[in-house]
C-alpha cells in the first residue's frame, strides 16, 4: 500500500526513486538487466541503487563484479561535460558507499582497499611465467608499481611477440589483466593522493594488507606517514624517521599519509626533502615537495581572500585544469569545490562569466570564499581548515601559472619560489656547485668573470 501511495506523499519524480531503492532493497531488481540498463541509459538514480541489490551466495566474488562495475561506469564518464562527470562520480560513490553497507564495512575506504586488494589476488597466475610453444609469457611488476608483459625465449627477453602467438587466448587474457592492473595504479595513486589532502585514517592492519599490493606497495613505500605525532616511512609495521627513530605500528593503529602542512609544523621538512633527494626516491605524486599555502595576516580575521584578485585567467584552460581537481563547474553558481565530510563549499569569483567566450572577455579573478554547506553563511578564513585551505590556494595559484591572460608569466607566489628555491638547492649539491647562493627570491652564481643573477 505505502509503495503504491509513494507518488501521492512526495513531489515531482522522487517517489520513483524511492520505489527504485526499496525494489532493490527487496530484491525485485535483477543484477543483469540493472547492469544493462545502467549500460544503455546511464540512469543515476540506477547506479546508486545498484548496490543495494542483495548480493549473491559467494559475497566478496559478487561485491568484487559490482566494484569493477562501477570503476568502469565512472571511467566512462569522463568523455561527457564536468557537470554530468561530477553527478555520474557522485552516484558511484553513494553506491560504493551502500555496497559497503551491504558488506559490513565501516565506512566506504575500507570496501575500496580490500577490493584493490581482492583483485590483485585474482590476477596472481598471470604473475608465473607460462609456456605457449616455446615462448614463457608473464607479467613484471618493476619498483615503481608498473607492469609489463614480458616474452621470454630461452631465458632470453623477446622484444614483441611472436606473430604465431597474437592469437592465443592466454595472449588475450593477460592482456586484459596488464590493462587492469595499469588502471589499478592510476586509481590508486589518484586515491591515495586524495586521502593525503582529506587527511584519511588507515589502521594499521590496513597498510599491512595492501603493502602485499604489488601494484600498491611501491607508492606507499616512498611516502612519509603520519601517527599521532610521529612522521616517517612505513617500514616492517614500523615508522621510520628520518632521524632514525623507530615507531611499532600496531594493528589498530591509526595512521595518515602526511600532507606537507604536517611536515611543514613538525619542523623536519627539509629533512625530508634531503632525505628523498638523496635516496632519489621517486614519489607517485606531489608530497615531499608539493606546494604550501599557509593563512596570511591579511586573511586572518575576514571571511574572503583577495590574494589572487585582479589577474585574468582563460576560461577554458581553468575549467580543464579544476576539473581534475575534483571542482564542480556549475552553470549558476559558477566553480565551486565541496568538502562533504567538513560541511564546506570553496568558492571562486570572477568579474566576468566563467562561460563567456574568451575572445569577448577572460574572467577576472576577484576573491575566494568558503561557505557553510548547510546555511551556506560566509565561513572566516581562520576557521577554515589548514588542509583545505592550502589546497584550494594551490588549485588557484596552478590555474593563475597556467591559465593567465598575456605573454608575460605572472609573478610567482611565494609557496612556488620556495619550491624552486628547494630543489635548485638540491640539484646545486647534487652536481657538486659551489658558486651558488641564494637570496630570498634570486640565485646568485659567482663565475670566473662574472656574477650572474637569476630569477627564482
Amino acid at each position: 500500500m505505502l509503495y503504491d501511495s509513494a507518488k501521492y506523499i512526495s513531489d515531482g519524480a522522487k517517489h520513483m526513486r524511492a520505489r527504485m531503492f526499496a525494489d532493490a532493497v527487496l530484491g525485485n531488481l535483477k543484477l543483469k538487466e540493472t547492469e544493462k540498463k545502467i549500460e544503455d541509459k546511464r540512469n543515476k538514480d540506477l547506479v546508486a541503487s545498484y548496490s543495494l541489490i542483495p548480493l549473491l551466495k559467494d559475497k566478496q566474488k559478487d561485491a568484487l563484479h559490482r566494484y569493477q562495475f562501477l570503476q568502469k561506469f565512472l571511467k566512462e564518464s569522463k568523455k561527457f561535460g564536468a557537470q554530468r562527470r561530477a553527478s555520474e562520480a557522485k552516484a558511484v560513490n553513494i553506491s560504493l558507499e551502500n555496497l559497503s553497507r551491504n558488506m559490513g564495512y565501516s565506512d566506504v575506504t575500507r570496501l575500496i582497499w580490500n577490493m584493490e586488494t581482492a583483485l590483485i589476488n585474482e590476477m596472481k597466475e598471470y604473475f608465473e611465467p607460462k609456456k605457449l610453444d616455446d615462448v614463457d609469457v608473464y607479467i613484471k611488476i618493476d619498483d615503481l608499481g608498473q607492469s609489463e608483459i614480458i616474452y621470454e625465449k630461452a631465458g632470453k627477453e623477446l622484444k614483441s611477440l611472436p606473430t604465431k602467438l597474437k592469437k592465443e587466448k592466454y595472449i588475450e587474457a593477460i592482456k586484459e589483466v596488464h590493462k587492469n592492473l595499469k588502471e589499478q595504479y592510476r586509481r590508486s595513486r589518484k586515491m591515495l593522493e586524495e586521502a593525503m589532502e582529506d587527511g584519511t585514517e588507515f589502521y594499521g592492519y590496513e597498510i599491512e594488507n595492501l603493502m602485499t599490493n604489488p601494484v600498491i606497495a611501491p607508492i606507499l613505500k616512498s611516502l612519509v606517514f603520519k601517527m599521532g605525532n610521529d612522521l616517517g616511512y612505513y617500514v616492517d609495521k614500523k615508522l621510520k624517521s628520518v632521524k632514525k627513530k623507530s615507531v611499532v605500528i600496531k594493528d589498530d593503529s591509526l595512521l595518515k599519509i602526511a600532507h606537507c602542512f604536517d611536515l611543514f609544523e613538525s619542523g623536519d621538512w627539509s629533512a625530508y626533502q634531503k632525505d628523498i633527494f638523496d635516496r632519489e626516491l621517486k614519489q607517485p605524486f606531489k608530497q615531499v615537495f608539493r606546494e604550501l599555502y599557509v593563512k596570511t595576516v591579511d586573511e586572518k580575521g575576514r571571511d574572503k581572500s583577495l590574494r589572487y584578485a585582479g589577474h585574468q585567467v582563460q576560461p577554458s584552460k581553468t575549467v580543464a585544469l579544476l576539473k581534475t581537481r575534483r571542482w564542480i563547474i556549475d552553470g549558476q553558481e559558477g566553480l565551486e569545490k565541496v568538502y562533504y565530510k567538513e560541511n564546506i563549499i570553496a568558492k571562486i569569483f570572477a568579474l566576468a562569466d566563467w562561460f563567456s567566450p574568451a575572445d569577448i572577455e577572460a574572467p577576472t579573478l576577484e576573491e575566494v570564499q568558503f561557505f557553510d554547506r548547510k546555511t551556506f553563511k560566509p565561513i572566516l578564513i581562520d576557521d577554515v581548515p589548514d588542509l583545505i585551505f592550502t589546497e584550494v590556494m594551490r588549485d588557484i595559484d596552478l590555474v593563475v601559472s597556467v591559465a593567465h591572460i598575456g605573454d608575460v608569466d605572472p609573478e610567482a607566489s611565494h609557496s612556488t619560489i620556495e619550491m624552486r628555491k628547494a630543489i635548485v638547492e638540491f640539484n646545486c649539491k647534487l652536481f657538486k656547485l659551489k658558486n651558488v647562493t641564494f637570496t630570498e627570491n634570486h640565485a646568485l652564481i659567482k663565475g670566473e668573470r662574472a656574477q650572474n643573477i637569476l630569477y627564482t
